[in-house]
């Protein structure tokens, strides 16, 4: 079993596989055949977790970034560096459209670009959910070995193409065609998509239904063929609707937070302004 003959349907079952606590050596079974050995499980000090199993007969390896362990099964170490240093900036960054990119972000850069100098002869198969995703984005966008990956499948993550620069925006164009980005537009974590052009990969726009929020954040509305093929959907006005709400609460954020700054700003320059003069005065 490989990445290349998977269903749309093994491939959520691949990405759930980051939530699992899989140990180095840990044979990964999929659909009754063997998929591939776990070689490391990296975990940084900011709380990046990533998986990398080997199919060494194949020559590839499939690459799990690790989603959010969520308020509940999470603990101070978890609930601190995903949630208070990385999920809850991004999505301030988002909202008042500052371009802060948190370290996490970073360390999957270095990370991957490291895992990819280590077996420069091997194929990349990338995965990530949630704030896996995230890290995913953000790492495409400064990846130096694009030529090794040959697919990454990003599911149910907020769409930072709105924190890059022309330069990283330029280089996530470059492999458009390598990535598919799953959008739930029920999940309420799913923000920022506009349309299918400003987005790190291809949209893929899920034709789901209203589920709880956990649930539906966590792939339930997906649905299936009986060959294992995802429900999609072509662009339509619940999309744009939704699309068009994001806009709004951005375009508002980043007015709100130039007023602020500006009004911060003058501030300021009054207390200089009234420095100097007492200044002068005692002159």
């Amino acid at each position: 079993m490989n990445n290349r003959n998977l269903t749309d349907q093994q491939r959520v079952t691949v990405a759930k596989l980051e939530y699992q606590l899989l140990e180095p050596n840990q044979v990964i079974i999929l659909a009754g055949q063997p998929f591939g050995k776990v070689l490391q499980h990296i975990y940084t000090a900011d709380g990046l977790q990533m998986f990398v199993i080997e199919n060494r007969p194949q020559k590839e390896y499939t690459l799990l970034f690790k989603g959010s362990s969520g308020i509940m099964k999470g603990n101070p170490e978890t609930w601190t560096n995903e949630w208070l240093d990385t999920n809850l900036p991004i999505g301030w960054s988002m909202l008042f459209q500052r371009g802060e990119i948190p370290q996490q972000l970073r360390t999957a850069t270095r990370v991957l670009n490291r895992v990819l100098c280590q077996h420069p002869n091997a194929h990349f198969y990338l995965y990530g959910h949630s704030l896996g995703s995230i890290n995913v984005q953000y790492a495409l966008s400064h990846c130096h070995h694009i030529g090794q990956i040959r697919r990454a499948d990003i599911y149910e993550g907020p769409n930072i193409y709105w924190l890059l620069n022309a330069s990283e925006r330029k280089q996530v164009r470059k492999f458009k065609h390598k990535v598919y980005n799953y959008v739930d537009v029920y999940d309420p974590i799913v923000v920022g998509y506009v349309d299918g052009r400003r987005l790190v990969g291809r949209l893929k726009y899920v034709d789901s239904h209203l589920l709880p929020p956990i649930n539906q954040h966590m792939w339930g509305g997906y649905m299936f063929t009986s060959r294992g093929k995802l429900k999609t959907r072509s662009i339509d006005k619940l999309f744009l609707k939704r699309g068009a709400m994001d806009q709004y609460w951005m375009k508002n954020g980043h007015e709100l937070y130039q007023e602020r700054l500006n009004l911060r700003q003058l501030q300021q320059l009054k207390k200089i302004h009234h420095r100097s003069q007492l200044a002068f005065a005692k002159d």
